[in-house]
């Protein structure tokens, strides 16, 4: 669980470790059909690799994402940790447009990667 943590504060390393079990499903193919797969694999996540890196290229791009889920993050800290786990505090109902914003971002982030794996 930690490893997933770490991995979504740091992408790039995730990358670089799933390029390194590609190549080296490459390097253990048996036929040529595995062979494909594994370059077909590593050619995805070097595609990956490279928009990361530009993006990383701007501060505006860097910080979108961080940007986008940190209201989402201190609006579920506040109901879960503030106002259920310690009972210091009510929320009042922020309507229905916010708690749509508040459950389809933490979906995107942690729900679209093994939609994307399926895909393939």
């Amino acid at each position: 669980m930690l490893q997933f943590l770490l991995g979504l504060v740091n992408p790039l390393k995730a990358i670089g470790d799933q390029l390194n079990r590609a190549y080296e499903a490459k390097l253990l193919a048996m036929n040529d059909k595995e062979r494909i797969m594994a370059e077909k694999q590593i050619s995805t996540l070097e595609s990956r690799r490279d928009v990361l890196i530009a993006e990383q290229g701007s501060w505006m791009t860097r910080w979108i994402r961080p940007a986008m889920a940190a209201p989402v993050v201190v609006f579920w800290w506040k109901l879960i940790v503030w106002d259920t786990v310690l009972g210091w505090g009510t929320t009042p109902d922020p309507g229905e447009y916010v708690m749509w914003f508040c459950i389809a971002i933490p979906n995107v982030y942690f729900l679209m990667r093994p939609i994307e794996r399926r895909r393939r």
